[in-house]
């Protein structure tokens, strides 16, 4: 093994790898150098430092430099042996990422159950259980695609995604590097991988610039968007024999406009830069150029800097620091309910962060990269990988079960608690609501049986808001614009009732599926978070992208009614986040309504719940209750205040084409319009109502549907 490692080049004195072409320098200080500048910016980004608004472009340097490293790896091991080991391949790959990548989980997910609670400690064990098999990117694509969801604090494991990306990247590479090899064909291997990759990176960088303009939240987490990035890196290292024929002084020039583009992406880029798209292609490009100018080793390069100690230090730190920083400043921010702490706080907890990476390097990175009895038996260093997935899964399974299990939804379906007759033989009467209603401006201090808790709240998991279930495809994405059949409530029913709108139309469906089951009645859902019931024109939604979904999905519902002929069409709709003038949402709902020609289908506009123009993404009423446990009345408004155009032209659309408008503003306000009404935290996610309050409000809500023969057919057995 000695004589091999002489001979070949492969391993560097540290028994690493050398990760460069064979005709390249074992080791390159210059590269080691651009992965402290990729992880100081991501870092200084996320920790709030504000100069650095394109600081989030490090992940970019990062893929390059992975292609590189590599493909060096994988040319080294050709030239070496005259083969590829897959086997070899994937446990490096093993030893080098998995260790660091679970002790990160399984420490993350404990710190949001003890610090965060229950409610957002589930959370992060499920993403931690998509980021423990690298599907992390998918996971977050989905997250971020649903647009209640989307909507929650950022999981302290999101910074996984990049991760999840560059291991999907390393399951198709090999093999298409093992083929390339296999080809038989005059070229040299190092042109068909060149061609290869050409190809691979032509293909992605222009998915990229489409998929970013038509569905940006996939277009980010993707890997077949990114992929070009990772293949241009490969494309230098294949392409070095070629690269030190470039003159030295041009090859010093191009370092330092690498250089450059990285930093002015740092400093000009934001997070309103529509990205990845075409404007990667600068930090991208930047990336390329550092490390292809660098194979010269010019003496006036930027290798001047990047060679130096402080950055070769914190190169070699930066995955485990890349890795532990995002947690921890995410579920410190979370623990004081704020969305980020302020810069030197956030710099602090970066130190925190530096010494936890120091920490992971010395004992778990390095020691498992180089162990011996990994390195002696072919399979040991996957089985590590394989173990230490299970581990990672088990642990985060234990930790759940710890804290409950299903804690997550503990408290957030409310058992119905008045009855009446009036009220159709369940849920509260309209005389206990208007009660409770009435006397919620008293409430001083929250309930010690607040329903959820307050730090399940917090948390503000999709279990408090009552969508239908997703596992069935009927809460679509906002990029969908179809879903499959949707049937709830008594799927025997010989009265059908269809739920239309968007996300307030979608938070009554727990309720209604009860009212449903319990009447006999079948219910479809046709909801769509982001996208108004109306057809208005297309200013309401903002992204291109969405709105042709949201217009798509405008023909595909109505068509959908029409088909069904429901007894009865319940519709609702929030107010809009982009101004309209009252005639143009009127019109609006007035086409809607009008485009419903069922024959046998009543029609009924179920009002918006007040608080819209109070609760807010930045300030939702979980926040400040927690900021006023003895003052709830500091989180109520006055309803003359929520009086909006919007509602009056809902009324007026209803009148005018024959629809029921039923008012649901006394059910929320009466002198004021209390976050807390009863034991019930009211609202979920800025101005949906929670399930549990719209499983309260079960009886009125049936009582203002005053479905045919509901009261005979939901009472008691």
């Amino acid at each position: 093994m000695g004589a091999l490692r002489t001979e070949s080049g492969r391993f560097l004195s540290s028994g690493d790898e050398s990760g460069t072409a064979p005709e390249d320098r074992p080791f390159r200080p210059d590269v080691e150098g651009l992965r402290a500048v990729a992880v100081a910016v991501v870092v200084l980004f996320h920790a709030g430092v504000a100069s650095l608004s394109g600081g989030y472009i490090g992940v970019d340097v990062f893929f390059v430099i992975s292609g590189f490293v590599i493909t060096g790896v994988l040319l080294r091991e050709r030239v070496a042996s005259g083969r590829t080991s897959i086997l070899a391949f994937y446990g490096r790959r093993c030893r080098r990422i998995i260790p660091a990548a679970t002790l990160v989980i399984i420490i993350t997910v404990a710190l949001s159950y003890v610090y965060l609670g229950n409610g957002a400690g589930g959370l992060t064990a499920t993403d931690g259980r998509w980021a423990s098999v690298f599907l992390a990117n998918f996971h977050f694509t989905s997250v971020g695609t649903d647009y209640l969801a989307s909507q929650r604090p950022p999981s302290p494991l999101q910074n996984y995604w990049s991760l999840s990306v560059e291991e999907q990247f390393y399951v198709v590479y090999p093999t298409l590097f093992l083929l390339l090899a296999g080809v038989r064909a005059r070229l040299s291997l190092r042109v068909r991988l060149a061609i290869g990759l050409v190809l691979v990176l032509g293909g992605s960088l222009a998915f990229s610039v489409f998929n970013t303009v038509s569905n940006p939240t996939s277009a980010y987490f993707s890997p077949l968007t990114r992929a070009w990035e990772l293949a241009l890196g490969a494309l230098i290292a294949v392409a070095t024999p070629w690269l030190l024929k470039v003159p030295t002084r041009i090859a010093a020039t191009a370092t330092w406009l690498g250089l450059g583009a990285i930093m002015a992406a740092v400093f000009t880029f934001t997070t309103q830069t529509a990205y990845p798209g075409s404007l990667v292609t600068v930090p991208v490009l930047g990336a390329a150029l550092v490390i292809a100018g660098g194979v010269r080793a010019p003496r006036f390069g930027a290798e001047m800097v990047l060679a130096l100690a402080p950055f070769r230090w914190l190169g070699r730190i930066s995955y485990s620091l890349y890795l532990w920083h995002w947690p921890i400043l995410i579920v410190a921010a979370e623990h004081a309910n704020r969305k980020s702490l302020p810069v030197l706080q956030s710099l602090g907890l970066v130190v925190v962060a530096l010494l936890a990476s120091v920490i992971t390097y010395v004992l778990v990175e390095n020691p498992i990269r180089h162990a011996r009895a990994l390195l002696r038996i072919r399979w040991a260093s996957v089985g590590l990988g394989v173990a230490l997935v299970a581990v990672a899964l088990g642990a985060i399974t234990l930790q759940s079960d710890l804290a409950g299990g299903s804690t997550i939804s503990a408290g957030y379906v409310a058992t119905p608690t008045s009855t009446s007759a009036s009220a159709g033989g369940f849920g509260a009467s309209l005389q206990t609501v208007l009660s409770l209603v009435a006397a919620s401006d008293q409430i001083r201090r929250v309930p010690a049986d607040l329903v959820p808790p307050l730090p399940e709240a917090l948390a503000e998991p999709l279990s408090m808001f009552g969508v239908p279930p997703s596992n069935t495809g009927c809460w679509p994405g906002i990029y969908d614009s179809t879903v499959p059949s949707c049937n709830f409530g008594d799927p025997h029913g010989k009265h059908t009732m269809v739920l239309y709108g968007d996300s307030h139309a979608a938070m009554w469906f727990r309720a209604l599926d009860d009212i449903a089951i319990r009447a006999h009645w079948r219910l479809v859902t046709l909801t769509k978070g982001a996208c108004p019931a109306a057809p208005i024109p297309e200013r309401a939604v903002g992204v291109t992208g969405t709105w042709v979904a949201c217009n798509q999905w405008h023909q595909y519902a109505i068509d959908r009614i029409n088909r069904t002929d429901p007894d009865l069409l319940i519709v609702s709709q929030t107010v809009p986040a982009i101004h309209y003038t009252a005639s143009e949402w009127q019109r609006g709902l007035e086409q809607l309504f009008n485009r419903v020609t069922a024959p046998k289908t009543t029609k009924l506009f179920l009002g918006d719940i007040p608080l819209t123009s109070y609760i807010s993404l930045t300030s939702p009423q979980s926040t400040c209750l927690a900021s006023h446990v003895d003052n709830v009345q500091a989180c109520s408004v006055s309803p003359v205040s929520l009086e909006t155009h919007y509602n009056n032209a809902d009324k007026l659309a209803a009148a005018a084409t024959g629809a029921r408008y039923v008012d649901v503003t006394p059910w929320f306000c009466a002198k004021t319009c209390s976050v807390v009404i009863g034991k019930y935290a009211v609202y979920y996610i800025a101005d949906h109502v929670a399930v549990g309050y719209s499983r309260f409000l079960e009886g009125v809500l049936s009582q203002a549907l005053d479905l045919p023969g509901f009261g005979q057919a939901v009472h008691p057995h």
